[in-house]
């Protein structure tokens, strides 16, 4: 790396030859590149600081960790060819890793701080700009050996500009639309074609277009000139046989880190990731669901004569080992679930368990006749929107979570099935506070039977993130631990509450429940490859009217019945089919803990994708 002076002595013991290099390094050489370290290191950290939020922990200490390999491969290129250094080497190289490590996370963050976002973490970006400032600087470096000055100018300027192009689209979109890239504007951009290009081109204006052709014709024109008026490296033994060697071990593994998991990950790449996984899924799932639909047989017994709204909250993330509803010794997290057991309309299922710890899979399963007891495909499935829009039911979907992506998509397919499907942040993904959902119950008709499902954040991680100041009651001076897992608990609570006070007194409630998809261990906030029985264990709670007791009885009483009963979250589709009291072909009533032909017992129930029996949870 050229940090050793030319006049070493290869000869003596290896004591005298050790110190004898030890005493040739150019300390001050040394010096300057720790400098350049900690500088780069340092502003990258402060920079993830300034456009990220809500921030946890275990987010600062891999930030920690992570930067160092990035800034490292940054401080070596320049360490590799140090004696070649010029500005014109290194600032286009600089100002697309730059370009990366800014664009990004100003434009979300903009757009996101104005949507009431409470966690954001940009940190992709900024590997994707170190580690791409290496790669680029390198290459320029290796062309500038082996390559003719014009023709490695070429080469270095397509690339340059192919690295760039993803940044200047994004300040495009920014000039035009005054927003990041959301998955609106991703969808847009998938379904254009190229007439409908044209049009839009001509729609930009004059003025637009020419700022726009000066734009993409200065920069390449500028990495070229840059690149050629750099002088060839001399050709020694040194930089034929060892540079390029030692320029591939920081360009390769620079690659692999990026092709892996972080270039993915950042923005927009996540977005348009997301997006195009979206309409493929969707189309398929589209293309199944109307002939399903359409020959879906089902009617509902016993319906009320009159307006009636039945409410399908799902949770996140709620253990019900820490709640003080079913664990009397824990804090006081569940004032009105805990009162609210005492009331004979309430049934709470004390052994119900998830299928799987997150939440995919779970509501893939939970909300279609798919189970890990049949062989049915959730795109082949039959959805519980779909059952209560046959049972006439105008359908609503209210979501306090994503729409489009890896941990949303799904979910998404059957939201938007419903007659009204609305999400407090569809586009940017950001979860609010779950009050915002609240809104939504004002657009309910109470003259009109209705079937409502809202998603909740709930206790999803960062815990902290997930409630409003006024409810950090419980507090042990860890940040995203117990305590602040009990906050979000006492949250949903109060949600539950609204949601349940709101409904009975304007929508003539008729039936009211409740489940999560899985629970969440604040010992060991992610698990990613398993879970325990205590991330596994699961609230659900069901509320039946007055009027819904009069005119099915015997489902009461099976539900009061079967309270102590152990259950699996996969089969939550049968369950509400039950409470709904429907009569179909897709329609299992021996799979559903609302009927009283029921026949499930705890040694025939699975968890962790039907592989683990219920039988193994001996703790509890």
């Amino acid at each position: 790396m050229q940090l050793f002076h030319k006049n070493s002595a290869p000869n003596g013991t290896a004591l005298h030859l050790a110190l004898s290099l030890v005493q040739q390094i150019n300390w001050r050489r040394v010096f300057y590149l720790l400098c350049i370290f900690g500088v780069i290191y340092a502003l990258c950290f402060q920079w993830q600081l300034l456009v990220s939020l809500g921030l946890g922990q275990d987010n600062i200490q891999a930030m920690t960790y992570g930067l160092i390999p990035a800034v490292g491969v940054v401080t070596l290129s320049l360490a590799l060819y140090w004696k070649h250094l010029s500005l014109s080497a290194i600032l286009p190289n600089a100002f697309i890793g730059i370009s990366w490590i800014v664009t990004g996370p100003v434009l979300s963050y903009n757009t996101l701080l104005n949507g009431s976002t409470v966690y954001l973490n940009n940190i992709y970006d900024i590997y994707v700009g170190l580690y791409g400032f290496a790669i680029l600087f390198c290459l320029s470096m290796a062309l500038r050996l082996y390559v003719r000055p014009k023709i490695g100018a070429a080469i270095m300027m397509v690339v340059q500009f192919l690295s760039l192009f993803v940044i200047l689209l994004q300040w495009g979109y920014f000039y035009m639309y005054h927003s990041s890239i959301t998955t609106s504007g991703a969808l847009i951009i998938f379904q254009t074609g190229p007439a409908e290009t044209l049009e839009y081109l001509h729609s930009l204006g004059f003025f637009n277009l020419v700022i726009c052709t000066l734009v993409i014709l200065a920069i390449p024109a500028i990495f070229y000139f840059c690149q050629v008026r750099q002088k060839p490296l001399p050709k020694t033994t040194l930089s034929v046989k060892l540079l390029p060697i030692l320029s591939l071990l920081i360009i390769l593994p620079s690659l692999g880190a990026l092709g892996e998991e972080i270039f993915p990950q950042c923005f927009p790449i996540r977005t348009f990731l997301d997006t195009h996984d979206y309409m493929e899924r969707s189309a398929l799932y589209a293309k199944n669901h109307t002939s399903k639909y359409n020959a879906l047989q089902a009617v509902q017994l016993n319906p009320a004569e009159y307006p009636n709204t039945v409410i399908v909250v799902i949770g996140e993330s709620e253990t019900r080992t820490l709640m003080n509803a079913y664990n009397p010794n824990h804090v006081p997290n569940t004032p009105w679930l805990t009162a609210a057991k005492e009331d004979p309309h309430f049934t709470l299922f004390t052994n119900a368990y998830s299928c799987v710890w997150y939440t995919v899979p779970v509501l893939e399963h939970a909300l279609t006749e798919a189970n890990f007891y049949n062989d049915k495909q959730f795109n082949q499935s039959i959805s519980i929107i779909d059952m209560a829009k046959k049972a006439g039911y105008k359908t609503y979907w209210f979501s306090n979570q994503g729409s489009v992506g890896v941990a949303d998509t799904p979910i998404t397919l059957v939201a938007n099935t419903a007659d009204v499907s609305e999400w407090v942040d569809r586009d940017l993904k950001e979860a609010t506070y779950d009050g915002s959902l609240l809104q939504f119950l004002s657009k309910v008709n109470p003259n009109e039977k209705n079937f409502v499902v809202l998603h909740i954040m709930g206790s999803h991680i960062e815990y902290r993130n997930r409630y409003p100041a006024e409810f950090q009651v419980f507090n042990d001076g860890k940040i995203n631990q117990e305590a602040d897992f009990d906050n979000t608990v006492l949250y949903t609570d109060w949600i539950l509450q609204q949601i349940y006070d709101y409904a009975k007194e304007n929508l003539h409630l008729d039936a009211m429940i409740y489940f999560s998809d899985h629970g969440s261990d604040p010992d060991i906030a992610r698990q990613p490859d398993g879970a325990s029985f205590k991330v596994l264990r699961i609230p659900m709670f069901c509320y039946l009217s007055d009027g819904y007791l009069a005119r099915n009885p015997e489902i009461a009483q099976v539900v009061k019945a079967h309270k102590d009963m152990y259950f699996t979250n996969d089969l939550e589709y049968e369950f509400i089919c039950g409470i709904l009291n429907m009569q179909s072909p897709n329609y299992d009533p021996s799979m559903s803990i609302a009927s009283p032909s029921w026949k499930m017992q705890r040694k025939d129930l699975v968890t962790r994708f039907g592989k683990t029996s219920l039988m193994e949870d001996t703790e509890y």
